[in-house]
């Protein structure tokens, strides 16, 4: 089971992540959604109850209704004072395929998405992270 905590952000915006659980497979689905602002960083913490593989995947960025290619880097790692110390970030565009996977123990971890290119303007994401 996969249970969210808090999630922050480092302009300090602070939003509910959204979760739902497919009972079929057991696994579980957890939404971060929120604005990046230019060369900004956001990363959302959560618990695992169950230890497993976590997938990752930028399943939307867009700026106001329209989508938009620009890639981010993306990260999983664990908490660490007010960052989220990532291990193996990947740099990618949109995708609903898992652009990372990270085998986990039982403990609270972070999902990291930062612009490193320098956006033209903020846009919205959503991170789609699914554990088992």
């Amino acid at each position: 089971m996969l249970t969210a905590l808090a999630a922050a952000g480092c302009n300090g915006g602070v939003e509910t992540p959204t979760s739902a659980t497919d009972t079929a497979s057991t696994t579980a689905t957890i939404l971060f959604a929120g604005t990046l602002q230019p060369r900004g960083t956001r990363f959302y913490s959560y618990s695992l109850t169950t230890g497993g593989q976590v997938s990752a995947m930028l399943a939307s960025l867009e700026q106001g209704q329209r989508p938009m290619t620009n890639r981010l880097e993306l990260g999983i790692g664990i908490p660490s004072g007010t960052g989220c110390a990532v291990t193996s970030p990947q740099n990618v565009g949109t995708s609903l395929v898992p652009q990372i996977k990270q085998d986990t123990a039982v403990g609270t971890y972070c999902v990291r998405i930062s612009d490193v290119d320098g956006l033209p303007a903020p846009m919205n994401f959503t991170i789609r992270l699914i554990h088992p």
